[in-house]
């Protein structure tokens, strides 16, 4: 049986408006690790490893509005793809920078959400990658890009 490694790779687009010293930081890929061909993987906002983790800084308790732009592939070696998903609670913000204490939303519509006393807090995005079940083996990656607009 052949297996395919696949990861997404995080990059970030960051659009802040009205404050010097706002902006979005990506700390960790969504990472599905080693695929099997024909069982797809499913990742979870709370996965404290394998989901992908942004950290918005700003002004104490600012107002910010984050989007995402998802793709519906990875792209691997020679042209080969797989199918990736985000459903209505593939993502998580947590004001308190922790897995353990996010509130789900749908990475596809977008939230509006509040920093921290302290000016953080932390985006979560999870999401479903489905191999064929001839799968080509290798190294697949996509691009994510979260955008935020500061208030």
């Amino acid at each position: 049986m052949r297996t395919a490694a696949a990861w997404v790779v995080l990059l970030l687009g960051v659009t802040p408006i009205a404050m010097a010293q706002s902006g979005v930081t990506g700390l960790r890929p969504l990472a599905f690790g080693t695929l099997l061909p024909g069982i797809p993987a499913n990742i979870l906002p709370t996965d404290p490893s394998n989901s992908g983790e942004f950290t918005l800084t700003g002004n104490k308790n600012a107002q910010v509005t984050i989007t995402f732009s998802l793709p519906s592939i990875m792209t691997g070696p020679g042209g080969a793809s797989i199918p990736l998903s985000f459903g209505g609670s593939s993502a998580g913000y947590s004001r308190a920078s922790s897995t353990g204490s996010e509130t789900i939303f749908d990475p596809r519509t977008g939230e509006q959400v509040q920093l921290a006393h302290d000016g953080t807090g932390a985006v979560y995005l999870g999401g479903t990658a489905s191999p064929g079940s001839s799968q080509r083996a290798g190294s697949y990656s996509a691009s994510v890009t979260l955008s935020a607009t500061f208030f």
